[in-house]
C-alpha cells in the first residue's frame, strides 16, 4: 500500500512538473521611448499649443505583438516579444514623449480642445511602413501633415527612415527607436520653424481657415 501511494505522488510530480514545461515562456516587452537624454530644439523659441492625433499604421503590424519580415516575404508575428500597446496607440505615446522633450511642452490631449485656441497646430502622423527585417534594417515611412491654425499654413512632408541592423530583437528595436526619435526631431523642427526639415521632402499650401 505504502509503494502504490508513493507511485501515485511521484507520477503527479511528474505530471506537474511536465505541466510547467511545457507552459508558455514569459512575454518580453519593449518600447520605442527609451530613457535617456533628448536634444531639445525650441531653445528660445515660443511653440504654441500643438495636438498629436491618433497615429495610423499598416494594420497588418498594428499589434501588441511584434512582426517581423521574413526573407520569402511573409510576416511573422513574435507572440513572445511585445510592444506595450498596440502598434499605433504605443508610436503615438513615443511620439509625444520625444515631442515633449524636443519642444519643451507636450502636445494637448483633448483634440477638440486644442483646436479652439487661436494659436494651436495640428500633427497628423500616418506611418505607410513599419518594417522588422532581422540581421538586416528596419524601415520606418511616414507621411506627416502640419496645420497651422495662425496664417492658414498646411506643411505636408514625407519622411523615409532606415536603420542597419545586427541580429536579435533588440537591435530590431533599438534601431526603430531611432527612427522614432528621428521623425519626432524632424516634425519638431518643423513645429518651430514653419518650414521643412533639413533632407525631408515637404510641400506647402495656404487654407483659407
Amino acid at each position: 500500500m505504502k509503494s502504490a501511494c508513493q507511485m501515485k505522488k511521484l507520477l503527479l510530480t511528474m505530471f506537474v512538473v511536465g505541466l510547467v514545461g511545457c507552459s508558455s515562456p514569459a512575454p518580453h516587452y519593449y518600447t520605442l521611448s527609451p530613457e535617456g537624454a533628448r536634444a531639445s530644439v525650441a531653445t528660445g523659441q515660443r511653440v504654441g499649443a500643438y495636438a498629436l492625433s491618433p497615429v495610423t499604421v499598416p494594420p497588418e503590424v498594428d499589434n501588441t505583438a511584434l512582426v517581423t519580415r521574413e526573407p520569402n516575404g511573409r510576416l511573422m508575428l513574435l507572440s513572445d516579444d511585445r510592444w506595450t500597446a498596440t502598434l499605433s496607440s504605443h508610436l503615438q505615446s513615443a511620439l509625444g514623449l520625444e515631442l515633449t522633450a524636443a519642444l519643451g511642452m507636450p502636445p494637448v490631449q483633448n483634440i477638440n480642445q486644442a483646436m479652439t485656441q487661436a494659436d494651436a497646430t495640428q500633427v497628423q502622423v500616418d506611418v505607410q511602413r513599419f518594417e522588422l527585417v532581422p540581421g538586416q534594417y528596419v524601415a520606418l515611412d511616414a507621411l506627416w501633415r502640419l496645420r497651422f491654425r495662425q496664417g492658414g499654413l498646411v506643411l505636408t512632408c514625407f519622411s523615409r527612415l532606415k536603420q542597419n541592423v545586427e541580429i536579435g530583437v533588440t537591435a530590431l528595436v533599438l534601431g526603430q527607436q531611432k527612427n522614432t526619435q528621428l521623425l519626432s526631431a524632424q516634425i519638431a523642427q518643423a513645429l518651430v520653424s514653419r518650414s521643412a526639415p533639413a533632407d525631408v521632402q515637404c510641400t506647402q499650401a495656404k487654407t483659407s481657415g
